[in-house]
Parts: structure tokens; sequence; C-alpha cells
């Protein structure tokens, strides 16, 4: 009896300390999926696929404010639907913020983030980029960051550039359904990751 109100009295505490602690906890969590460097300008500026307008808008703007020493914009982004890719849609939609149609570059065979840096590597070599800044949203960046150093390699610097002014909000993330949804999405693709790596070459 006295061994079963220890455990209780245990339980008891440890739920208490986690009903008290989950806020810090929970962010801590939620800051473990991004990475963001300290930004300054490299060859190129690599901006991946998804979401609506964001990550195509603080590319361009990145690239507007001459962060990209090559003038080199590289839209990421595989098949849509029918003829149109997330590349493609994407350059159509930088070119509407005054971003050169010569300075875009398009890799648009990519399904997934690994295929994302496996397809753009080829551009890089064949343009000679030694380093470039990543644009994707803050939930995708610290995943993206990793794969695309497990794919390139060290020949190619990466400054990982979450977008600014994004829908995503580290603040009490877990009280909204949206942003619950996309960090646990992270963690489970950390875990596939984690178990089976990323693959090099194509």
């Amino acid at each position: 009896m006295l061994r079963l109100l220890k455990l209780l009295l245990s339980a008891t505490l440890v739920a208490g300390a986690l009903f008290f602690a989950h806020g810090p906890l929970l962010t801590a969590a939620g800051k473990a999926i991004i990475r963001q460097d300290e930004l300054k300008s490299a060859d190129a500026i690599v901006i991946l696929g998804g979401e609506e307008i964001e990550r195509v808008e603080y590319g361009a703007q990145l690239f507007k404010k001459g962060f990209a020493r090559k003038d080199v914009v590289i839209m990421a982004g595989g098949p849509v639907v029918w003829k149109y890719s997330w590349a493609g849609l994407m350059k159509d939609h930088a070119e509407s913020l005054a971003v050169p149609a010569k300075s875009i570059l398009i890799e648009d065979k990519s399904r997934s983030t690994e295929e994302d840096a496996i397809y753009t590597k080829e551009i890089l070599q064949k343009n000679h980029i030694a380093s470039l800044i990543l644009v994707t949203s803050p939930y995708h960046s610290r995943r993206a960051s990793i794969i695309f150093e497990r794919v390139l390699g060290k020949d190619v610097a990466i400054i990982s550039a979450p977008v600014e002014k994004s829908w995503f909000k580290i603040h009490d993330w877990w009280k909204r359904r949206r942003e619950r949804a996309m960090v646990l999405n992270e963690f489970s693709k950390y875990l596939w990751l984690w178990l089976f790596g990323v693959q090099e070459t194509k």
C-alpha cells in the first residue's frame, strides 16, 4: 500500500511538473525544427517549392537586395499538375516581382526535399556555384538544411534563411491546428531521415 501511495505521489508530481513546464518544453520542441543562420551574401539563392507565396516573395526580396553574388536564383520544385511544376509557377511569380528571367534557373524534376537537393546539385556544379542561401518556410528549414548538406557535401556552403514573415508562428504553436500538424509532420520526417538517411546520388 505504501508503495502504491509513493507511485501515485510520484506520478502526481511528474504530471504537475509537465503541466507547468509544458509551454517552455513545447516551445523548445518547435524551435528545434527551425534553423536560421546569419544572413550574408552567397553565389546564388535557392528557393524550395511549397506554400503559396511566402517563399518566392522572400527569395525575391533577398535577390533584389543583392544577396546573390552571381545574380542567380534557382527555383526547385517538380510536377504539380499537367504541364505545370512548382519551379515554373515560382519563376512566373518571381518575374512578376521584378526578378529578371535571365537570372532564374529551373529545377523541375524533384518530388521531395531530398530530390530538390540531388537535382539542384547538378545545376550548382554546371554553374560553378560554391555557396547558396536556402530559402524555405521556418518549419522546413532545419531538415532541408540537413538534407542539402548531406547531398552537397563540403563543396557548397549553405546559409539557411527561412522566410521572415511566415504564417508559421513559433509562439504557442501547439494551440493552433495548422502549426501542430506541421511540427508533428516534421518530427515524423526527422525519424524517417534518421532511420534511412539521404540518398546522395541519383
